[in-house]
């Protein structure tokens, strides 16, 4: 049964998401990326399916300023915030034994984080090392100038929410390009799966997994990597592989 709660931060903020009560004590929790919300373009609202049914408790939230979360200007410090307490949330509902599905972005804030409930990761698209965005390309250029004049940038949001704008700050996108791996694996302590596309031989994706596959060494012993041949850096239409992986995994 789903269950809609709220998650205040040590900060005032509340967070906003879904719990699926599990069988036993083990849950997983969703983390999603850059400029997206707790059903993650339906990965997520897919995967909670696949995991619900296999007994596990399923927690998807919308981080800080984003999806139906409070306001606030998207950072990564804040959204390493957001998730610890979402774990401790979870630890205190009687599910300690956790598990994180990641996606993109998601990914590198629960590396950072690196909760001490989090027994496993499942990582799909890992942000795993720098890589630096045409942001130019990406963005119009009434939004970069926005951004040089005030530090901040509204990005309109087309998401299932009522949010019509997420908010962020130029730190918020230094911090793809920022990232050194070894600091980044190195304090891992639990096995982690890394899920990439294998579809593009240039490209987001590409560079993506090949950091995935120089860091692998640092982190735990059992700590794996699987490339779906085929997919991109969405694995939207390669959802059900990810399922099977992720439970095999777990």
């Amino acid at each position: 049964m789903h269950e809609e709660v709220t998650i205040t931060t040590r900060r005032g903020i509340r967070l906003s998401g879904t719990l699926t009560e599990g069988e036993s004590d083990a849950a997983v929790i969703f983390s999603h990326g850059f400029l997206d919300e707790r059903s993650s373009r339906g990965r997520f609202t897919d995967l909670m399916t696949a995991y619900a049914d296999a007994g596990y408790a399923t927690l998807a939230f919308d981080y800080s300023g984003c999806g139906r979360s409070d306001d606030e200007v998207v950072l990564v410090s804040r959204e390493i915030e957001d998730f610890n307490s979402v774990s401790a949330f979870l630890s205190d509902a009687g599910y300690p034994r956790q598990a994180v599905h990641g996606h993109s972005l998601g990914s590198l804030i629960a590396l950072r984080a690196n909760s001490p409930w989090v027994r496993t990761m499942i990582l799909t698209g890992a942000l795993t090392g720098p890589l630096d965005y045409p942001w130019g390309e990406i963005f119009s250029a009434a939004q970069m100038d926005e951004l040089g004049r005030t530090g901040r940038m509204r990005v309109p949001d087309d998401g299932p929410t009522p949010r019509e704008a997420t908010v962020i700050a130029a730190d918020t996108l230094a911090s793809f390009s920022t990232i050194t791996q070894s600091q980044l694996l190195a304090p891992i302590r639990c096995p982690v799966l890394l899920i990439h596309g294998g579809q593009l031989i240039e490209g987001e994706e590409h560079q993506l997994l090949t950091h995935s596959r120089v860091g692998l060494p640092l982190l735990p012993p059992g700590s794996r990597l699987e490339v779906l041949r085929g997919a991109d850096h969405a694995l939207l239409d390669y959802i059900e592989a990810v399922a099977r992986h992720g439970l095999d995994w777990l």
